[in-house]
């Protein structure tokens, strides 16, 4: 890992007789930080030191970070694509007069976070002696609620703090702008525009002398570092007003929203694009492409038209343009789209087989032999206790549950060829399917499970009683999902209750133990998102293999122009990047559900309008860009008080899956059969005497194959 801190120096320019001069000072300060820093985070750091020369010191207003950047102290990401990168190599400082030499002040700067450690201070200002201010973001309790953010002073030998409420946390992978504001003894602090505490704190900003910040670490108690971005680093002489910071706010918040748009497939796009027709609700977005012959702008979506071979491939430019606060903000997406050609087909192949293969493989099962565009692939075991025969995975030790491997695949065509490299591990066999549900039992819910041999005949565990249970929050477990991680293990997510942010996550070997449990929020509100941050219905989760990341999904549907479906990313289950749009459509939506199918991802969803209330599915090949690509005019199912939607693979019948639907009102599922999705869709609706559910108090749950030793293991346990 790589540790994150920045060093930002202030001192007095006084040098009055009986001081210790400058020189002497700078040596001695920066002596004591070498010390501090051999048992720290970094050790001999590069130092840039900036001092502002725009201004006289006796008349500075304003002190800008703003040195020139050497290409290793930035970062070309983000707002004003200038922004240091914040890294333990690189040390940075400032000088400033104004922080101890006014009674008013305005500190404020925008940073981005790569991690979210609880109790890591995003400021803290020390002198010689003792840290003197700190600003701390989120601190979990023991009920896995957060604190939000803590602001300490120490005045004379005495500890004042103000904290926030939860709303007021740091959000990672995305700016955000932290201002503080001193006027006297009085101090608030902002987040994102908003304030998130004030109060009286006993000392005034200019009695914290000698002394230097440090931004992103704990400047006495040196552990981890802060990783990311910071840029637009001001002190001002004045106590900004509350209009004033949000108006500081606004003059990048465009620019963060618009850096939030993405365009999946970008680099090789193969079909309409639906286009985001608002930045956020207030403000309209426009479109144009700089070659319409490739990529017509019509009515919000995107129109291609394919290029031949003599043609080739074809390079443009799609520009989003908004006008915000009488201000103009665009955003340049280039483009790509290719030719048919052998090329762009192998191309198309070797993108699309990590998710063709997952991660999880059987063994027992032959490996793919033709990609989806028609590539001829061969395989061989690089490592792992992994033998092909006749292209077939043979465990060498059948005792052996998870074997991980890495497969090397030749794909060609014609005369071109490339290769791959693929990380799995191989489990048994499937021999049948563990569900997931909740009952119905309105505001004492609780977590269920449920086996079947076949996927459509169901039998309940533990005697129908009660499996998943919580101490933590509301303790009422609804909606529960359960899936695999990339080793094999399983992970089960849930709703906490109705309208809560936050979801749970227990983490099991076999199903059978499940202490590994926790409690986590990851809905926040955004008024650019549509988010309203109060719920988190419905999470489930899915692996990103390209991006080496789970993509944890869920609804949060009040506005009508909203999408609803959002994501974060995960690598470990315990910390979460800030949310983002992962479907759209205009209208709201709910329950989505992700699967692998034909080299691309599928989501099915309920629409939430009043007069279809139906469940409709989209595509993409891209994961993380999200769903662009819509089939709302094929109705899956066309019958109210349907939500819920789930589907897991027959593994009788190669290429099959089913999908249910939960009736909610009657507490029960519907079942279809299909085999193509896109404008080939193939649903065929079983008769309710085709299957059988587990009792008659089953709600919205999920399902996934197990093999014969997992089943083998909850049978005995729950029986």
């Amino acid at each position: 890992m790589v540790f994150m801190l920045i060093f930002l120096y202030t001192k007095r320019k006084e040098n009055k007789k009986g001081m210790i001069s400058l020189s002497i000072l700078n040596k001695m300060i920066f002596s004591l930080l070498s010390l501090c820093l051999l048992g720290g985070c970094q050790k001999n750091p590069k130092t840039t030191h900036v001092a502002d020369t725009s201004l006289a010191a006796d008349t500075a207003e304003v002190e800008y970070y703003n040195s020139t950047k050497a290409p290793e102290w930035t970062w070309r990401e983000g707002i004003k694509m200038d922004a240091y990168l914040l890294t333990s190599d690189a040390e940075h400082t400032m000088e400033s007069t104004i922080l101890n030499g006014s009674d008013t002040a305005t500190l404020s700067f925008w940073i981005k976070p790569s991690t979210n450690v609880p109790d890591l201070p995003l400021i803290s200002v020390v002198n010689e002696q003792q840290e003197m201010m700190k600003l701390t973001n989120l601190t979990a309790r023991e009920d896995g609620t957060l604190q939000g953010m803590a602001l300490q002073m120490k005045a004379e030998g005495q500890e004042q703090w103000l904290i926030s409420n939860s709303e007021f946390t740091l959000n990672t992978h995305r700016y955000n702008q932290i201002a503080l504001v001193f006027e006297g003894t009085q101090a608030t602090v902002y987040l994102n525009g908003q304030a998130a505490m004030t109060g009286q704190m006993g000392a005034s900003i200019n009695q914290i002398e000698k002394s230097w910040l440090v931004v992103g670490k704990d400047a006495i108690a040196y552990g981890d570092c802060m990783e990311g971005q910071f840029q637009d680093f001001q002190i001002r002489k004045k106590a900004l007003s509350a209009s004033e910071i949000e108006d500081e706010f606004d003059r990048f918040y465009p620019e963060v929203l618009l850096s939030e748009i993405t365009i999946p497939n970008a680099e090789d796009l193969r079909e309409n694009l639906t286009l985001y027709p608002e930045v956020d609700s207030q403000y309209d977005a426009q479109w144009t492409s700089s070659n319409p012959a490739f990529l017509k702008v019509e009515n919000n979506e995107g129109v291609i038209t394919v290029p031949t071979p003599e043609q080739g491939d074809q390079q443009i430019t799609l520009t989003l343009s908004t006008k915000i606060k009488n201000r103009q903000f665009q955003r340049d997406f280039p483009i790509t789209i290719r030719a048919l050609t052998p090329a762009t087909r192998l191309l198309r192949d070797v993108k699309a087989l990590p998710i063709t293969l997952g991660t999880l493989l059987n063994a027992g099962s032959p490996l793919p032999t033709v990609g989806e565009n028609d590539s001829v692939i061969e395989w061989k075991v690089v490592s792992g206790e992994i033998r092909l025969e006749n292209n077939v995975l043979i465990k060498i030790n059948p005792e052996d549950e998870r074997v991980p491997v890495q497969l090397e695949a030749t794909l060609r065509q014609g005369d071109q060829q490339e290769t791959a490299t693929i990380e799995a591990v191989v489990l048994d066999a499937y021999a049948g399917y563990i569900l997931s549900y909740f009952n119905g039992d309105l505001g004492k819910e609780t977590g269920k499970l449920a086996y079947s041999l076949d996927g459509l005949h169901w039998t309940d565990l533990n005697q129908g009683q009660a499996i998943l249970t919580s101490k933590l929050g509301t303790g009422r477990v609804r909606d529960p999902f359960i899936g695999r991680d990339a080793e094999g293990q399983f992970v089960i997510l849930a709703t906490e209750g109705y309208d809560n942010p936050s979801i749970y996550v227990w983490k099991s070997e076999d199903l059978v133990n499940l202490s590994d449990h926790g409690l986590h929020r990851i809905a926040w509100f955004d008024k650019g998102l549509y988010s309203t941050g109060s719920r988190a219905w419905a999470p489930e989760m899915t692996y990103d293999p390209v991006a080496g990341e789970y993509v944890i999904y869920y609804s949060d549907a009040q506005d009508p122009k909203s999408g609803s479906m959002f994501a974060v990313t995960t690598q470990d289950f315990e910390t979460f990047t800030y949310p983002k749009s992962l479907f759209n459509p205009g209208y709201k939506v709910i329950d989505g559900t992700i699967l692998r199918m034909h080299g691309q991802y599928w989501m099915l969803y309920k629409d939430e309008r009043e007069a279809a209330q139906t469940i409709f599915y989209a595509g993409t090949q891209d994961l993380t860009a999200g769903f662009t690509r819509r089939y709302d005019d094929l109705f899956i199912y066309n019958r109210k008080y349907i939500e819920g939607p789930f589907t897991l693979p027959s593994l009788h019948e190669p290429g099959v899956f089913y999908l249910y639907v939960d009736n909610y009102p009657n507490q029960r599922f519907y079942v279809a059969r299909f085999s193509q999705l896109g404008e080939d869709a193939d649903f065929e609706w079983l008769a309710e005497g085709d299957y059988t559910l587990p009792n008659n108090d089953v709600r919205h749950g999920s399902a996934i194959p197990i093999t014969q030793k997992e089943l083998d293991r909850i049978l005995q346990a729950y029986s």
